[in-house]
């Protein structure tokens, strides 16, 4: 049975797309089966990843939105151990389509649910935002990876986050489904900066056993391989950026044999 985690923080800009493809390409050269769901209007994960807007037919929209089979939706990447469920910019309006609907915050947990036993690892790129699409992320996912970059409104944003989740933790006990936090990922680490290792110490301090011991630096590489359609696991292999999304990848492996 996957696993699905929700890499969500509704501040921007603080790695979540990078994350996600990055930490996604690292689990399938472990040759975990892997799928990717773009739930961002911007479709970042889906570019970067390789696939152009408009090539997508049937999206993460359709997923959430209609009563579709989510077979359909899944695209094959070039890396046979990795998928991708993809954005469109019709997500924009799924707070309209979805007024009123019941149970509108597990639309998500009622499609994936029939897909799980497919994959290891189902990873779902989060808006920077708390409306309804993180909603649905959080009710389909088993736990939160929540990056943090290593600056100070991230460090602030990280408590509305965690709000948010012990708000969802709250109403999946109902329906007897749970949620944890998979861990705080530092990212954007600037090691020329002496700040950024005091908003380490201050993460480390509010969550002593939940943050990765993988930390992400800033590099040229990450934002360079987007640009090519590319992971960095496939773009610069032996690059730092690289390296470290590996590790990050061997980090939840083992954490999940253990627990």
């Amino acid at each position: 049975m996957g696993k699905v985690i929700a890499i969500a923080n509704q501040k921007g800009g603080v790695g979540k797309t990078t994350t996600t493809i990055n930490l996604g390409a690292a689990l399938a050269k472990e040759q975990k089966r892997t799928l990717l769901i773009d739930l961002d209007e911007q479709a970042n994960a889906t570019i970067g990843i390789g696939i152009a807007r408009e090539h997508v037919k049937i999206s993460s929209y359709d997923v959430l939105a209609l009563d579709g089979n989510i077979e359909k939706s899944i695209y094959n990447t070039k890396d046979s151990f990795l998928d991708i469920i993809p954005s469109s910019n019709k997500l924009a309006n799924i707070e309209e389509t979805l007024y009123g609907r019941e149970n509108k915050e597990q639309m998500l947990m009622n499609k994936v649910e029939k897909i799980k036993e497919e994959y290891d690892y189902i990873l779902l790129d989060c808006p920077p935002s708390l409306g309804i699409i993180i909603d649905n992320a959080l009710f389909v996912s088993d736990s939160v990876i929540i990056p943090v970059e290593c600056e100070f409104f991230a460090y602030d944003a990280l408590t509305q986050m965690v709000n948010k989740i012990n708000q969802v933790q709250k109403a999946k006990k109902k329906i007897n489904k749970s949620l944890t936090i998979e861990g705080v990922l530092l990212t954007k680490l600037d090691n020329k900066n002496i700040f950024g290792y005091k908003i380490i110490d201050k993460v480390k301090e509010l969550f002593p056993t939940k943050t990765f011991n993988t930390i992400i630096n800033r590099s040229s590489h990450l934002q360079e391989a987007p640009m090519h359609g590319k992971t960095v696991i496939d773009f610069a292999y032996n690059s730092r950026g690289s390296k470290e999304y590996r590790e990050l990848a061997k980090e939840i492996i083992t954490n999940r044999e253990v627990n």
